[in-house]
């Protein structure tokens, strides 16, 4: 009987949490397509998310063999006298080329376009364009555009493409809101000496424009190229780790493979960065910056660029190129670069898990605040549970961005368990009414009548005249009992004299005023409490219900019906007793005149008698 009990009871705190699953699901759902809560909470997931990112980049080191060649504003105010104002003649480029490869530099990239001839110094652009095809590590960029209204879109020399097997079927490398349909050429010189060039588009999410993901490649004109960084980061790693390779594969999941190297694609075939720790608490700078003027005068310590990569870009407040990123918003475009380089080198970027993995981390999480819900019986003990798996959550979700990489979310998981946690907490304490009230009716009523019992009777008995003197107002009881019974019982049976209990008890209910109270007195006696009755109020009902019993056939089943006739007796407060016990004994005397003089009546209060009309001749 117990384990029946229990599994009964399991079994409906399960169904709860499981119609509750179902419903925060199916509100989610509508709350997408209805509300667009998928973008409200994307956002808020996206705070969170750089809220993380800051923490976790406090220990993470960046590669030092990576530099920032910076054209900041002491540079500019320095050779203002030497270069004049900016732009400067490109040829400055080449010698900072020639003198970086001199102290044996790894790499040189060029976050800068060298877009159109610059009049009357056609002579150092070719001087720039000769420089860079001299060396195979020299990288310089260009950029694609969504629209150039009537210009026609250039194309470009087959060298610059590179070979991309594309096995995944939702990634779409076209450009944010429309297809890459222009492309911003630079110098044809360079074009056609080096086919180091690389592209340098970036991409924002359109929650909140704030840039955490990179680029990977771009498609213009059926064709893939490859994001700046990538390709310097893909050759770097073919030389000192001695790779051979000459595809790209993006898998049926969305992984990017190439060499040794594995990466997380979202559905725009970027990566989500890896960010690193700062050096300077007021800028956010990451790398060593070197200022372009050390470059240009040569002060420099010999061998300085020795294995460097080094990235070349403006960081002066006129020309800033910026970015607002999870760990600054004002993170300069040439940096952004370079941490996403030192992604690939090391091989690290965030993986985003799938909403699928959200979703089942959300429900068990729900399960389990639900179970403590249900099992812990005191609330403040229940909430603050609740609130630490919250935070224990929290904190586990940080630690897997920390040291793993991986962004599992937060606020959609938060929000199912404040939802499981108040659903439950409501329908436990109405479930716990519930079972109060069903106790209640327990310990109150009769269960072969549903009347209230002869407890009941007495307490509401002893209200009634404790209100009575208050309000100085009576009130009557009818005492009744069905005639005959044990007589019925032998006839019929106990089972047919339980039916008969039943339907008499029933009648008398549908009989009286809801303010009226009708209980088992014992056996086959019943009684009923009539509020602001008076004696002659009291006769009246109790008349009424002697006919209507009467005049009714008992349906036993089987097609047997029978005729009851019952007997009453009433007594009124004060009238007739001040005490219950009084008015209980003035009760019974007029039910035992009522038999004595036949049955089937109303006993006379004092010597009258009255008769109920017999109905069912």
């Amino acid at each position: 009987m117990i384990r029946k009990v229990w599994d009964k009871k399991t079994f409906r705190q399960v169904f709860y949490f499981l119609l509750i699953a179902v419903s925060i699901m199916l509100l989610w759902l509508i709350g997408q397509k209805l509300f667009n809560f998928e973008t409200l909470f994307e956002a808020y997931e996206l705070k969170t998310y750089d809220l993380r990112v800051g923490m976790a980049t406090k220990h993470r080191t960046h590669n030092p063999n990576i530099v920032i060649l910076a054209i900041d504003d002491p540079s500019l105010e320095i050779l203002e006298e030497d270069l004049g104002r900016w732009p400067w003649p490109r040829d400055v480029y080449a010698d900072a080329i020639e003198y970086m490869e001199q102290n044996g530099v790894d790499s040189i990239a060029f976050d800068l376009m060298f877009v159109g001839s610059q009049k009357g110094f056609e002579d150092k652009d070719l001087k720039l364009a000769q420089t860079i095809g001299k060396y195979d590590n020299v990288y310089v960029s260009m950029n694609f555009d969504v629209n150039e209204g009537a210009k026609s879109a250039p194309e470009l020399p087959k060298k610059l493409s590179i070979n991309l097997e594309n096995n995944s079927k939702n990634i779409n490398f076209a450009g944010d809101d429309a297809n890459y349909v222009y492309c911003r050429l630079i110098l044809d010189g360079i074009i056609k000496a080096t086919d180091k060039i690389g592209f340098i588009n970036f991409r924002r999410d359109p929650e909140d424009n704030i840039s955490r993901r990179s680029p990977t490649f771009f498609k213009y004109q059926d064709n893939y190229y490859p994001y700046l960084a990538l390709k310097l980061g893909a050759d770097y790693i073919k030389r000192h780790e001695n790779l051979d390779f000459n595809k790209f594969t993006i898998t049926k999941d969305n992984k990017l493979t190439f060499g040794s190297r594995i990466f997380k694609l979202d559905d725009r075939g970027s990566m989500i960065i890896k960010w690193y720790k700062s050096q300077d608490k007021k800028v956010y700078k990451t790398y060593d910056y070197i200022p372009f003027w050390k470059v240009y005068k040569k002060t420099l310590p010999p061998d300085y660029f020795k294995d460097k990569i080094v990235w070349i870009g403006a960081t002066a407040v006129s020309l800033y190129d910026i970015k607002s990123t999870p760990v600054s918003s004002l993170h300069p475009g040439v940096e952004v670069q370079a941490t996403v380089l030192n992604n690939i080198i090391d091989n690290h970027s965030v993986k985003r898990v799938s909403p699928w993995v959200d979703l089942v981390i959300s429900l068990v999480l729900s399960l389990l605040v639900a179970l403590v819900v249900i099992k812990i019986r005191e609330p403040i003990f229940s909430s603050l549970i609740a609130i630490f798996i919250i935070l224990a959550y929290i904190f586990a979700a940080s630690a897997l961005l920390d040291h793993y990489m991986l962004w599992v979310g937060i606020v959609s998981q938060t929000t199912f368990i404040i939802l499981t946690f108040t659903v439950m907490f409501i329908i436990k304490y109405v479930l716990k009414a519930k079972d109060f009230e069903y106790t209640y009716k327990l310990a109150t009523t009769d269960g072969l009548t549903d009347l209230y019992n002869h407890r009941y009777f007495q307490e509401k008995l002893k209200e009634s005249i404790k209100k009575a003197d208050k309000n100085r107002s009576n009130f009557s009881i009818v005492l009744i009992d069905i005639d005959f019974f044990k007589k019925f019982n032998d006839t019929y049976g106990h089972q047919a004299g339980d039916e008969v209990l039943r339907q008499v008890g029933q009648v008398l209910k549908r009989s009286v005023k809801t303010n009226d109270m009708v209980a088992r007195y014992g056996g086959e006696e019943m009684v009923i409490i009539v509020a602001d009755a008076d004696t002659n109020a009291a006769v009246l009902i109790a008349d009424r219900i002697c006919k209507t019993i009467a005049a009714r056939k008992f349906n036993l089943g089987q097609g047997l019906e029978v005729n009851v006739t019952i007997s009453l007796g009433v007594a009124t407060y004060s009238l007739h007793g001040k005490t219950s016990t009084e008015l209980i004994e003035f009760a019974d005397k007029g039910l035992y005149r009522a038999k004595k003089n036949g049955r089937n009546q109303v006993g006379a209060l004092e010597s009258e008698e009255q008769q109920c009309t017999e109905q069912n001749a």
